[in-house]
């Protein structure tokens, strides 16, 4: 059977240690012992001795059938209470039935429960008890000289087991009211600390903190006067900001030395709640007269310092002022002012760490900008240093294709083998400046879709014809296939040719034996996929992701084999987009690679 706890009455010991069932049983058969020797030593002549043998009787065994009652019952007043008027009618049946009992003596119990229900002390309950047991036993003797008479013996020890039991439920119901009381209070207190918690501002306005803070405290500590030190920084402790609850704008963040201020300065060094009395606060402001507006108070009788940490951070002190010189702060209100320094803590924690993030956001913003301006002008310089190269190789390449059609006079073998390279790299020039174009005009957000319906097959002729110059210088030529059932397709086909000519330039530049082919094949959902396999050099999985990337080669050494900007898979992933397609890759090593364009049967 489980044992209910012990009662935690504070100023009490002995059977107040004892679980209630145990101490209630105990304190019974006292009262059952006492009461059935009295009644057996001086029955009365108007009830027969097997009547009175049969109360005993019942009296024995309502002590006996409660050892088989739950513990817990003996916690409900409502258990208890009966009991108690139970016990209080036999006891007073014992009396009557006795029959050898006085008026006097009736007077003195009476006096002991009606003492054992109003007084708040059990020791000195039992002390008043004691007292008033012997005074009766010797006012008695040294008025009848009964001394033969043995119910003269059980009234002594009889009052004081009376005061032992009634003083005990008397304590108890006290003790419960109190510890009801204290839940309540709790309850109240958790309540307003979570309510504070709630209400506390992310922000580093003090003023809102300490209002909300003034309001919850005094409601607790009736402070005459509130104030919060905060600590600059742990480098420089002895310096802060002082925020105090009176109206002048003056106490709004007033930086003030803090080792000015006895009671911040030892709680600071203590990092615990710190109590002075007499404590005379120094002139807020420095270098003028003092007068009532400008100190905090003439004089703290009593004030008291409450450390504001959070996770091993001083954030700053909590500093009550009272009027009383003889104020005590109770555990509890030190305890709450604890609390609620801890949830200023996590207040202006955050709020730091806000402001942080605040200044971190700020910062990589204007970073952003700065980018962003540099991105643009970077993108105007290209476009128009573009649009500046692009004039003088068009005047280049008129005046090569004059010279290659006889104009100036007829060329020798030699001198056409020279303006054939010349040629050729001015068309590989001008692709460059194209691309720089075509990219500027891509960031701009200038790139317009002109889409119209078509088939795919003039689309690879034009291919073919244009990317002849670079298949001569390779011993292998383009394969192109279409599948059947490839339907036609509306797209800005203007741009689906640049990125299947830059997929296709980049395949042959990079393949020296094998093949490149180009496959047009039906895919999913109402799509298409121009598919560009070679048998190349191949790209590292690692350096997959990274060859989209903007003036990206994989080959970036000073003397790379391979010419080329970097721009054309970037232009070409972007166009793709814009004709709302994608570029997938697979490759290896050693083996080649494969990409995949994917663009709708139908742009809008």
């Amino acid at each position: 059977m489980a044992t209910n706890p012990p009662i935690d009455i504070p100023g009490t010991a002995g059977i107040f240690e004892v679980p209630k069932k145990i101490t209630v049983l105990r304190l019974r058969w006292l009262v059952v012992i006492i009461c059935s020797y009295l009644l057996i030593t001086s029955q009365g002549t108007w009830l027969a001795p097997t009547s009175v043998h049969a109360f005993i009787f019942v009296y024995i065994l309502s002590n006996i059938a409660l050892y088989w009652v739950e513990d817990t019952l003996f916690d409900s007043s409502y258990f208890y209470s009966p009991l108690v008027i139970f016990d209080t009618i036999f006891v007073t049946a014992s009396l009557v039935i006795s029959g050898q009992v006085e008026t006097d003596f009736y007077l003195v119990y009476f006096l002991i429960v009606i003492l054992c229900t109003i007084w708040q002390d059990f020791r000195g309950l039992v002390v008043v008890a004691v007292l008033a047991t012997l005074l009766y036993g010797f006012f008695l003797f040294r008025t009848t000289h009964q001394i033969v008479d043995p119910s003269i013996y059980l009234r002594i020890p009889f009052l004081f087991v009376i005061s032992l039991f009634y003083g005990y439920f008397a304590q108890v119901v006290r003790a419960e009211k109190a510890l009801k009381e204290k839940a309540e209070q709790e309850a109240q207190d958790m309540a307003m600390i979570q309510t504070l918690s709630q209400s506390l501002p992310s922000s580093l306005d003090y003023r809102q903190i300490l209002e909300t803070l003034g309001d919850k405290i005094n409601h607790v500590v009736h402070a005459d006067k509130f104030y919060i030190f905060t600590v600059n920084d742990a480098a420089h402790s002895s310096r802060g900001l002082l925020f105090g609850d009176e109206k002048a704008e003056e106490f709004s963040g007033k930086d003030v030395d803090l080792r000015e201020y006895p009671t911040v300065q030892e709680c600071l060094l203590k990092r615990s709640p710190v109590i002075q009395h007499n404590v005379h606060p120094k002139q807020l402001f420095p270098g003028e007269q003092a007068s009532s507006e400008n100190l905090v108070s003439p004089l703290f009788p009593t004030s008291i310092g409450v450390p504001i940490t959070f996770r091993g951070e001083m954030h700053g002190v909590i500093l009550l002022g009272f009027d009383q010189e003889d104020r005590l702060l109770s555990s509890r209100e030190i305890e709450f002012c604890q609390i609620v320094a801890f949830a200023t803590a996590i207040a202006l924690s955050n709020a730091k760490k806000y402001e942080a993030l605040q200044a971190e956001a700020r910062r990589r913003q204007i970073i952003a900008e700065q980018l962003a301006d540099a991105n643009r002008l970077k993108s105007e310089y290209l476009a128009s240093t573009s649009h500046e190269l692009r004039t003088p190789i068009a005047t280049i390449m008129g005046y090569g294709h004059l010279l290659g059609d006889g104009a100036c006079g007829p060329l020798t073998q030699e001198q056409k083998k020279v303006m054939g390279r010349l040629m050729e790299n001015a068309r590989g020039l001008l692709a460059i400046v194209d691309a720089l174009l075509d990219y500027s005009k891509i960031e701009r957000g200038e790139a317009s879709l002109l889409v119209k319906r078509d088939d795919v097959r003039p689309l690879l002729d034009q291919l073919q014809r244009e990317l002849a110059p670079l298949e001569n210088r390779k011993p292998f030529k383009v394969k192109y296939e279409v599948e059947e059932g490839v339907p036609i397709i509306q797209t800005d086909w203007a741009k689906l040719k640049s990125v299947l000519l830059n997929i296709l330039s980049n395949a042959i530049k990079f393949t020296d034996q094998g093949e490149v082919r180009l496959s047009v094949v039906n895919a999913v959902n109402g799509n298409v996929s121009f598919v560009v396999s070679d048998s190349g050099i191949g790209i590292p999985k690692d350096l997959i992701p990274l060859i989209f990337d903007k003036f990206r080669q994989l080959d970036g050494s000073p003397a790379r084999s391979y010419e080329g900007t970097g721009l054309g898979l970037t232009i070409s992933k972007n166009l793709a987009e814009l004709i709302g397609g994608k570029i997938e890759v697979e490759s290896e090593v050693g083996k080649g690679s494969t990409f995949k364009v994917t663009i709708p049967v139908s742009t809008n």
